[in-house]
């Protein structure tokens, strides 16, 4: 199931573009290694693990709707017109006062009272998402069938911005602008996927 309307019910031709899910480049990794230790110094130099998760993707993509049901078909899903104008021409991205401007409203327009769109459905694109986890591991063996797991983990650690998405999968014209990170769109603000780099402590018996 599509999360909206098609533009025009009577015309699924039109709805012809990219998928909503449509990430096209992809990169995941998981990254482990074992440090050697010591002869001489097993305890304080054996059973260190580095380990490192990469997560790098580009946006999924949305489309940009008209504010009002121009074709007169009830299902409220016009996209807007595509002026001619680039929507990204001279659009930094740059974070002013918390907000970042995603594309130029002045891009679109309104369509006239049964126009249809020049624009596809899904021709624009998203931010995308860049993560990098690091973590540390110490295994400390205390009797011959229990050993002490320290664990610290770190989280984003090149600190870097993932904006929540501008449209998923549909804004307006006046939706330009991104309040918030993608941690935050996902109910999980400071913790969730992609925030400000943080870090976590752990330690468990096994046995």
């Amino acid at each position: 199931l599509i999360p909206y309307l098609p533009e025009n019910s009577y015309n699924e031709k039109e709805e012809y573009g990219n998928s909503d899910f449509d990430t096209r480049n992809t990169f995941s990794a998981l990254l482990s290694y074992k440090v050697p230790g010591a002869s001489n110094l097993p305890r304080l130099t054996g059973g260190w693990e580095l380990n490192s998760a990469l997560s790098l993707h580009g946006g999924q993509p949305f489309s940009v709707i008209a504010n009002s049901d121009e074709l007169g078909n009830g299902d409220d899903a016009d996209r807007a017109m595509v002026t001619g104008v680039s929507p990204f021409a001279g659009v930094s991205h740059a974070i002013t006062n918390g907000v970042a401007e995603w594309f130029n409203p002045a891009a679109f327009s309104e369509p006239n009272p049964g126009q249809i769109s020049n624009q596809r459905r899904n021709q624009y694109y998203n931010p995308g998402f860049s993560d990098v986890d690091f973590s540390v591991v110490k295994d400390t063996r205390i009797a011959q069938k229990v050993s002490f797991q320290f664990r610290a983990e770190m989280f984003n650690i090149f600190n870097r911005i993932n904006l929540a998405p501008v449209g998923a999968p549909q804004t307006t014209a006046g939706g330009n602008s991104i309040g918030s990170t993608i941690g935050a769109f996902f109910g999980a603000p400071g913790i969730g996927p992609g925030e400000p780099f943080n870090v976590q402590f752990a330690g468990k018996i096994i046995f």
